[in-house]
């Protein structure tokens, strides 16, 4: 298996090769983690705050994540990942409220309360 470092392209994500990307990321607060993207799914394990999770995809409520050798679902609202919206909006972080771990206002530079908006991301990345 080939390993490239995309910096650039994903923000720090780590390409690993036939499709399968994670970003570094952590548990900004306890979470459970999820066999499937629904909190009536049977919790696998906690989650500490500030343990290390390689997020795969997240969509609006929820990311995928590998914690160690188990892969499962934890509420995006307690993930977090070093980086601007560059690093985070390919991984699916994106359109963060203020109650969301992702969300800072370095994250927010138009400061209308959703950070990594489409408005956000055109003007950090100047697209």
């Amino acid at each position: 298996m080939r390993i490239w470092l995309t910096w650039a392209a994903l923000g720090g994500a780590l390409w690993l090769g036939a499709g399968a990307w994670a970003a570094p990321g952590w548990a900004a607060q306890g979470a459970a983690l999820f066999a499937q993207p629904s909190t009536r799914a049977g919790a696998l394990r906690v989650v500490g705050a500030g343990e290390r999770l390689d997020l795969r995809r997240c969509s609006a409520l929820w990311c995928f994540v590998r914690v160690g050798e188990q892969d499962g679902w934890v509420l995006r609202a307690a993930v977090n990942m070093a980086g601007g919206c560059e690093a985070l909006v390919p991984v699916g972080l994106k359109d963060l409220r203020r109650h969301e771990a992702a969300y800072s206002a370095q994250r927010d530079p138009d400061g209308n309360g959703r950070a990594c908006d489409q408005r956000d991301f055109l003007q950090i990345t100047g697209r």
